[in-house]
């Protein structure tokens, strides 16, 4: 099987299990399963048993030498911190909201790059960067549903989220190990950091007077009979459906990083952005008027356009060839967008070579 075809199976594999798992989430905390934590554990455990199936059966093999216990511990908790704020920020936030915040993974992934590895980002990206920013701060001010605490969830979702997809591809790397070999490497890790933080902020309550709902609450109203027991087994029948679409969301992701690169996997969700709001809108509609929503959609569609511009010009600038700035503005005016711009392009240089075979 050819590179790009396993490469490209893992961009739909991605798409796919992303758009169904945050559907399926939000449709279970709607439900009354309001613990993003526990379900995290859940998802990481249900991980592990995966992959001990598969080595039994000879199927997946651990890493030799295996990664060193530090390392495992730093990238699992770069996930479970990633996943944890997500689903806190799909809790306190609507989905449209929720899938603008991992735009933003974009530039903040931009950001770590240059301050951690001074990487060089061209003033044309900037540019694009800028538009969907602006996008960004259009959906999020006419948000009726955004508040506080989803904002603080959010970015921190989106910090955790861009370090891990960076350790995604670099580890992959630097150990010399697959994508499931790192995934399982760090899945115990990352159910033992999942299960104390739910332990001490789901589980229990900590008050006298406990008014929230706890997950062994939630648990024990499934034992019985009645219209509330029926309930709570339907909702967990759909945590146990996000446990699988959350092991193959990993699995394609860490593929594709690994083939490819973190900015490269965020331009990959172009698709994966558009279904997700898609969704969003067609099954949890915002409250409020209609105008309200045609701002979203507005800000959203502003924040695409950037994206899109976003990959055009990554993909010209490794192809060697003109972009739509090169294309449609004139040389003094590249030369200050980009002190740097060469006063030949690409698409010149073709046209004289042409030219140059045309003479001879």
């Amino acid at each position: 099987m050819s590179d790009t075809l396993i490469t490209t199976g893992y961009a739909v594999g991605n798409i796919a299990s992303s758009v169904a798992i945050v559907l399926v989430n939000k449709q279970v905390f709607k439900g009354g399963f309001v613990f993003p934590m526990t379900l995290s554990a859940f998802h990481f455990v249900f991980t592990i048993a995966f992959y001990e199936i598969l080595r039994h059966a000879g199927a997946f093999s651990r890493p030799s030498p295996d990664l060193p216990q530090r390392e495992k511990f730093k990238i699992g908790l770069a996930g479970f911190a990633s996943i944890g704020f997500m689903n806190l920020s799909l809790t306190y936030n609507s989905v449209g909201f929720y899938q603008i915040t991992k735009l933003v993974l974009v530039p903040v992934t931009l950001i770590i790059n240059a301050l951690a590895y001074n990487t060089y980002t061209s003033t044309k990206i900037k540019l694009a960067l800028l538009v969907l920013l602006a996008g960004v701060g259009v959906a999020t001010v006419t948000d009726v549903q955004l508040r506080p605490l989803g904002l603080f969830f959010g970015s921190l979702a989106v910090l955790s989220t861009a370090v891990f997809q960076i350790w995604q591809g670099t580890k992959q790397k630097e150990f010399d190990v697959s994508a499931m070999q790192l995934q399982s490497s760090i899945a115990l890790w990352q159910s033992v950091q999942s299960f104390t933080v739910a332990a001490l902020v789901e589980f229990t309550c900590w008050s006298d007077t406990c008014t929230s709902p706890t997950a062994i609450g939630f648990f024990q109203s499934a034992v019985g009979s009645g219209a509330a027991a029926a309930h709570t087994v339907h909702v967990m029948k759909l945590v146990l459906v996000t446990c699988f679409l959350a092991l193959m969301v990993n699995f394609c992701s860490f593929g594709l990083i690994g083939r490819t690169g973190p900015i490269t996997f965020q331009v990959v969700g172009h698709a994966k952005t558009c279904l997700v709001l898609v969704g969003g809108y067609l099954f949890f509609p915002m409250p409020g008027t209609t105008q309200q929503l045609y701002h979203n959609i507005m800000g959203v569609s502003i924040a695409m356009i950037g994206v899109v511009l976003y990959g055009h010009i990554k993909h010209a600038s490794g192809q060697n060839e003109s972009d739509c700035f090169d294309c449609l503005c004139p040389g003094v005016v590249l030369s200050v967008i980009e002190p740097n711009y060469a006063k030949i392009n690409p698409s010149e240089i073709e046209r004289l070579k042409t030219s140059a075979n045309a003479g001879s």
